[in-house]
């Protein structure tokens, strides 16, 4: 494990305040899944007290990573980045589960192969094959909860995003020139998130391009295999490294995260070098566009889910809102309990500990249905997936945007 979290250790006193913000404790009341629980676990291993095994793995595994605990840790112990060094050394000494082995190894590094997969989803959905094996119920013979995480999959694209739009979406006479992130999700799956920025870039006089990108590398950094996540990171900013644009955006709040952590965690001083070109999209809108609208009345009541990773960034909590509250009357913006309350995604934890990640969202769904609100927005695509699979679960009609579909339901006229 790296010295500079050792010291992390150290800091911990064990109060135990960790444990009112974490939402696993919550659900679970499990010592061993919350911040103090790892911090002492840590300890051990490090002492040489205890080495690693399947019960250290399934603990150090059930983590959402969402970052509560480090935000308010009145000793400053960053537990979450101490889970992902774990993890990191976890796989040195035991290396990747077989089948993250492959998906990290053999599909993540290559666009190819994820376009490939993309359209293989797709098709399954549009032959009628998904429908049938769900009435059929031959899901239910998978082991695990095969038959429930499977119906956390979205509809699937037809084809990649970037392979549907040009490089670049040239404006007239452009006061800036961003290159835009999409992330896997906007890519295979939610095409409308990545139409609806470029028709609000269009509409401000920004030109966007959109290079050849790759996975942002998160979900191995996630899961401690640094090496493939920097090989990712390495080709992302090889395609960014641009003198010709003004900012790097992103419409999901943990591929910005990733990037701005990309120094520490490709160990890359280069990687650094971009850091102050990259925003978060509604950021950009609200402080470098400053966009005025003049929406017409709907009065739509929408609330807002704060994502993890972005409210944690520079003014993550506060554009997001000022954003919908530019968009009265057309959308009421209404505050929920529990905004910023992980709703449980964390990437992929909602497929290894479906069970668990559901309880999770299920006090986001309250909070949402208590609010009033008709649309519950947010801005990172896994949320959102989270999110709508819950309300689902629940019968709930709240429906799920990103904030720029919302912002494009209320452009009128001339913008720029």
């Amino acid at each position: 494990m790296e010295n500079k979290y050792f010291k992390d250790l150290n800091k911990c006193s064990r109060c135990g305040g960790c444990q009112a913000h974490c939402p696993l404790f919550y659900e679970t009341s499990m010592e061993s899944y919350v911040a103090r629980g790892k911090v002492e676990l840590l300890e051990n291993l490090r002492s040489g007290k205890i080495i690693w095994n399947d019960r250290l793995v399934d603990i150090f595994s059930t983590c959402l990573l969402c970052g509560a605990c480090t935000e308010n840790c009145p000793n400053g112990v960053q537990a979450d980045k101490m889970v992902m060094r774990a993890r990191k050394e976890l796989v040195a000494d035991r290396g990747l589960p077989i089948i993250k082995k492959n998906i990290f190894h053999h599909l993540l590094k290559y666009n190819g192969r994820l376009n490939a997969m993309g359209k293989c989803l797709y098709l399954y959905q549009q032959t009628g094959l998904q429908t049938f094996l769900r009435s059929s119920r031959l899901l239910n013979l998978m082991p695990m909860d095969f038959a429930k995480i499977e119906t956390l999959l979205p509809t699937v694209a037809s084809g990649p995003f970037h392979k549907k739009v040009p490089f670049r979406n040239a404006v007239e006479k452009h006061r800036l020139k961003v290159a835009y992130f999409t992330g896997c999700i906007t890519n295979l799956i939610n095409h409308n998130v990545g139409y609806s920025i470029l028709k609000i870039m269009k509409a401000y006089g920004v030109e966007v391009i959109i290079p050849e990108q790759s996975c942002c590398g998160i979900p191995a950094f996630a899961s401690g295999d640094f090496a493939t996540g920097k090989i990712l990171g390495e080709k992302n900013i090889k395609e960014f490294n641009r003198e010709d644009v003004d900012y790097i955006i992103f419409d999901c709040a943990t591929c910005l995260t990733t990037w701005l952590d990309y120094p520490e965690l490709m160990e890359s001083e280069e990687a650094g070098k971009l850091a102050g070109k990259l925003m978060d999209v509604n950021r950009f809108l609200v402080e470098v566009l400053d966009i005025k609208l003049a929406p017409r009345e709907m009065g739509v009541k929408v609330t807002y889910h704060d994502p993890c990773h972005l409210k944690r960034t520079k003014n993550g909590r506060t554009a997001p809102r000022e954003l919908l509250k530019r968009l009265s009357p057309a959308y009421e913006f209404v505050e929920m309990g529990l905004a910023d309350r992980c709703c449980g995604s964390a990437g992929s934890f909602n497929i290894s500990h479906y069970r668990l990640s559901q309880k999770v969202a299920a006090r986001k769904v309250e909070s949402i249905q208590a609010s009033g609100a008709n649309v519950v927005a947010s801005a990172c695509p896994s949320c959102m997936m989270q999110l709508a699979h819950a309300l689902k679960n629940e019968t709930s009609d709240v429906t799920v945007k990103h904030l720029v579909e919302l912002v494009v339901d209320c452009l009128t006229g001339s913008h720029t």
